[in-house]
């Protein structure tokens, strides 16, 4: 059975891939990451408390730690944008076709051979299957656009042929 599916990477698929990218590969790193921005903004909410009398200390340290609360909320659409900004021209999207030895993704940039036990781990998304490649780099799979088979049925091919089981990372 030949698997086929397109894949057309804009700022929502960008931000599949880097949810699914920090939801697994760089899971411990991201949470050292929180628990250091928790306290930043304990650290902040102190200082703005301290610094209540003064209109422009408390306006700065309130800006402050607006920042710090929306770059935590919006990290994934974040990292996404700025990944778009770094693609190289020519990979706005893809094709891949999976074979049983390998899978083969082109664009119109290049075309690459992967092998599948080079996936260390696959991620589910609402729209989207992410195989996670390296702790920067991730492929994003359209479900819509699979063709060949069922979403089940490609699911467990990629499971088998990987060795990785596929978590859900919401979104």
């Amino acid at each position: 059975m030949e698997f086929t599916c397109h894949t057309t990477y804009n700022q929502k698929a960008l931000t599949a891939m880097a949810r699914a990218v920090r939801k697994t590969v760089r899971a411990k790193r991201n949470r050292w990451m929180h628990r250091y921005a928790r306290i930043i903004i304990g650290v902040l909410l102190v200082s703005l408390w301290l610094s209540w009398g003064n209109v422009w200390q408390t306006a700065l340290h309130c800006v402050a730690i607006a920042g710090m609360l929306l770059i935590n909320w919006k990290e994934d659409a974040i990292n996404g944008y700025f990944a778009k900004r770094k693609a190289m021209a020519g990979t706005e999207c893809s094709d891949t076709i999976f074979y049983p030895e390998y899978y083969l993704v082109k664009t119109a940039a290049a075309e690459s051979k992967w092998q599948y036990d080079k996936i260390l781990a696959l991620a589910e998304t609402g729209d989207y299957l992410v195989f996670v490649v390296g702790k920067d780099h991730a492929l994003a799979m359209e479900k819509a656009t699979l063709e060949g088979g069922s979403t089940r049925e490609f699911f467990h091919f990629i499971e088998e042929k990987s060795g990785c089981s596929i978590q859900n990372v919401g979104g």
